[in-house]
């Protein structure tokens, strides 16, 4: 395929919402119900409910089409519900419910990529085989949708780059201080620039790493101030980066089979590490009550959103937050329906704002 035509095909899958979008919290529950919250108030607006089969393994996260069109949803597999997952969509004019594509990994997958909590579909990419070498990635667009960056854990950390116009991996990079078992690496974009981080989930390390498009090696990179650590305690980790407000954030994640609460006596910090990433110094530890399971920015990077994990007792209550990335000041919370649940933001014209039932 000429590159000028998979350019086209390719950043043509990028399109924006109109004039007429409005900024939302897509919140989902694993009982079948999808929540569209206003960002402003923490009010839901509107409501789908889903139609699943009795015992199934509920939804298991929610993203929306890069245009704002569709809902998407990690569900239960139509043949064997007890099992996850498939991707399905929802049309939000319609409300008319599609299967997208089967469990990750499978061919079906490779004609999505999933960025931010958007969904992109990649027929220039998949028709170069990019999608097969690029499975198992996390992906981060760039802020002018030229460059793919991809973060991969298995076999081991590396950040691969991907030129979209040419939908070309141009560059694997890794670093030689992240050799051996047990390193969790994620990445954000920040004023331009991306940001590989990586952790230890036993023992503490942490490295951050400043990534640009024409980067040719990682390096050393720099070393992040110890955080989190609890005195007798060792229990393994997951944490990720994030950013908003020009400002980058580091947090543990909580509500997860590694969640260290219990195993250290309920001792754990919660909050946010607001991260220097010129020094790998931290600047500031917020909302320390918080025990985050989710921390994303709006799509306009000038505020966050956190879902908090308040208790470890089966299925327990959590708490939605608007914090302010200038300072991590929590701006305002409510206390969500006990469930789990995913979160997502975007752009929508088509949001409901009453309750509905999809069409299967």
């Amino acid at each position: 395929m000429p590159r000028i035509l998979i350019a086209a095909v390719l950043l043509a899958s990028l399109a924006l919402p109109g004039q007429d979008s409005k900024d939302y919290i897509v919140a989902a529950r694993r009982s079948g119900v999808i929540e569209f919250i206003d960002p402003a108030t923490l009010s839901t607006v509107g409501r789908i409910h889903l139609t699943l089969p009795q015992d199934s393994v509920g939804l298991n996260g929610v993203y929306l089409s890069a245009d704002g069109s569709l809902l998407y949803i990690e569900g239960p597999l139509s043949d064997s519900p007890k099992m996850c997952c498939q991707l399905d969509s929802v049309d939000l004019r319609t409300l008319k419910t599609n299967r997208a594509a089967g469990i990750p990994g499978s061919p079906s997958r490779e004609a999505f990529l999933i960025s931010d909590g958007l969904v992109y579909p990649t027929p220039a990419l998949m028709a170069r085989g990019i999608m097969r070498d690029l499975n198992g990635d996390q992906f981060y667009f760039s802020p002018d949708s030229q460059w793919l960056f991809g973060v991969r854990t298995f076999p081991g950390p590396e950040v691969d780059i991907v030129d979209v116009a040419r939908a070309q991996i141009v560059r694997r990079l890794t670093s030689g201080n992240l050799k051996g078992e047990g390193w969790f690496p994620s990445g954000t974009w920040s004023a331009g620039r991306f940001y590989f981080y990586a952790e230890k989930t036993e023992g503490f390390a942490a490295r951050l790493w400043p990534v640009q498009p024409d980067t040719t090696q990682l390096g050393d990179g720099i070393s992040v101030e110890p955080h989190g650590q609890v005195q007798g305690c060792s229990s393994p980790r997951l944490e990720k980066i994030t950013a908003s407000g020009g400002n980058l954030f580091l947090f543990e994640l909580f509500g997860t089979k590694v969640d260290r609460r219990s195993q250290c006596h309920n001792r754990v910090p919660g909050g946010a590490w607001l991260l220097d990433p010129e020094t790998g110094q931290l600047l500031r530890h917020v909302a320390p009550d918080l025990y985050l399971s989710t921390l994303i920015p709006d799509r306009t990077h000038t505020e966050l959103y956190g879902l908090s994990i308040e208790d470890l007792i089966g299925i327990c209550p959590v708490k939605l937050s608007r914090i302010d990335p200038r300072d991590g000041h929590v701006l305002q919370s409510r206390i969500l329906d006990t469930d789990y649940w995913f979160m997502a933001t975007a752009q929508l014209e088509n949001a409901p704002t009453r309750d509905v039932l999809a069409v299967p």
